[in-house]
């Protein structure tokens, strides 16, 4: 049994793990780029004027705003753009949000 529940954890750490973007995103057109801010690490997918990003490796404990800022941080490092306020929503794993690159 305790093998079992052994198997079953590491399942679960390597889907955690994972950063494969959502269909919407898996388009040859969506561009990816890695960003570490502030001890956190991002998988930004960019596809026209819209992001998906996961954190991926492991934090003890993320906060929500404070994965959210950093993210924030994380998309207008890799896409060059401003995240369009109100648009950034998401929890401790994935983020979505609007960008505008036209603002100069």
């Amino acid at each position: 049994m305790r093998l079992a529940h052994s198997l079953v954890f590491l399942g679960l750490a390597a889907l955690t793990a994972c950063d494969s973007p959502s269909p919407q995103f898996m388009h040859r057109d969506t561009a990816t780029t890695r960003v570490e801010v502030e001890g956190s690490t991002f998988s930004v997918h960019q596809r026209e004027n819209w992001v998906e990003v996961y954190r991926i490796g492991f934090e003890a404990l993320p906060r929500v705003p404070v994965i959210l800022a950093r993210s924030k941080i994380a998309i207008e490092q890799a896409t060059g753009c401003k995240v369009v306020k109100g648009s950034l929503s998401g929890d401790q794993a994935i983020q979505r949000a609007e960008i505008d690159c036209d603002e100069g």
